[in-house]
């Protein structure tokens, strides 16, 4: 697995977003769900403080690709099917 296949970690208070650049489809349901959050112009692209851990697995849900998941403290989390 090259660096750019490795899966990315964005920490914040109550969830940890994930993020698999070699699994995105470039769907932007996360950039028009959360601009705030997802910005693809900036670096890091995925900004987890921008937005509660309820909006977040909202908007993280709908990526179709499953390129995004997450891990919340509560135990949710999503991954991507193997």
């Amino acid at each position: 697995m090259s660096e750019s296949d490795s899966i990315k970690e964005y920490a914040t208070d109550g969830i940890v977003v994930t993020w698999e650049p070699s699994r995105c489809e470039h769907a932007r349901e996360c950039v028009m769900g959360l601009p705030g959050v997802f910005d693809p112009k900036r670096r890091p692209w995925i900004d987890a403080t921008a937005a509660g851990v309820e909006d977040l697995v909202t908007v993280i849900d709908r990526c179709p690709s499953h390129a995004l998941g997450y891990r919340t403290d509560d135990g949710r989390n999503r991954v991507a099917p193997n």
